[in-house]
């Protein structure tokens, strides 16, 4: 296949194709946290955010952590289900931010060909389509191991330890690198992106907000340094994600994708 129907391909599917799979979000609670009473995090899956399709079991996720203002890492508690929702609960001691992130358990997946190939154009990855075509495999099925790590920022009380910009050592993770409760509409946020700890570079991150549907709202690559710059377009919630695919060739799988989602609550 020559470059030009190659590209007018990848550009049908992108503006065709559906999503192949779902997000993960963590939604922190609706109006202020105060501190000493039990905090409820909804674990959502779905497309089209914040909406859920179908309630994820917390209890079995790998890791279920907090971070708390002062850096110490503790466990947040699997609280089973509510509907489209799985549950996750902890107790703030003292006010400030707090960061709850999990892991899920990877799992294996075939997609035939058609399906997989739309997948990596709307999740932001040509490249890995690109290589299939180089490869002449876009008729192959594509088989992947998949995790994900969402993690959700939850502002309790006023005041107290405040530090958004520290890693909490997921696989793949955007990170802040500015208080993202100090930015209103009309800003925009700084982060970085890591894997496996390292800076990634050219990410394709996308951002959401409620109402925006299953597309994202925006997307935009990071630099070398793994670094992008995010706009705030309006008070409320807001969520930015990322799907990244490394591929190990196994006996079990060829590719592997992390998904991970940044969400909190933009203030007024």
């Amino acid at each position: 296949m020559t470059v030009r129907p190659l590209l007018t391909l990848l550009a049908t599917l992108l503006f065709t194709a559906p999503a192949a799979a779902h997000d993960l979000w963590l939604l922190p609670p609706a109006g202020p946290v105060p501190d000493g009473k039990p905090v409820t995090i909804r674990a959502h899956s779905g497309m089209d955010f914040p909406k859920g399709d179908i309630a994820p079991d917390p209890a079995a996720f790998l890791k279920r952590l907090v971070v708390y203002p002062n850096g110490a890492v503790g466990e947040v508690d699997a609280a089973g289900k509510d509907g489209v929702s799985g549950l996750l609960t902890f107790t703030p001691e003292k006010p400030g931010l707090y960061v709850v992130a999990v892991q899920t358990k990877p799992r294996v997946l075939t997609l035939d060909a058609d399906r997989f190939n739309a997948y990596l154009v709307s999740d932001g990855l040509p490249h890995v389509y690109l290589q299939r075509a180089k490869e002449s495999t876009l008729n192959q099925p594509g088989k992947e191991r998949y995790s994900k790590s969402p993690k959700v920022l939850v502002r309790v009380g006023t005041g107290g330890q405040h530090d958004p910009t520290r890693p909490v050592g997921l696989p793949l993770e955007i990170v802040p690198l500015a208080d993202p409760f100090a930015r209103k509409p009309g800003d925009a946020l700084p982060v970085r992106v890591l894997f496996d700890g390292k800076p990634l570079a050219e990410a394709n991150l996308g951002w959401d907000r409620p109402g925006d549907g299953d597309a994202p709202s925006g997307t935009v690559r990071t630099d070398e340094k793994g670094e992008a710059l995010i706009p705030v377009a309006r008070a409320g919630l807001m969520t930015i994600r990322l799907t990244h695919m490394t591929r190990p060739k196994t006996a079990e799988y060829e590719w592997e994708s992390f998904w991970t989602t940044l969400t909190w609550t933009v203030p007024e």
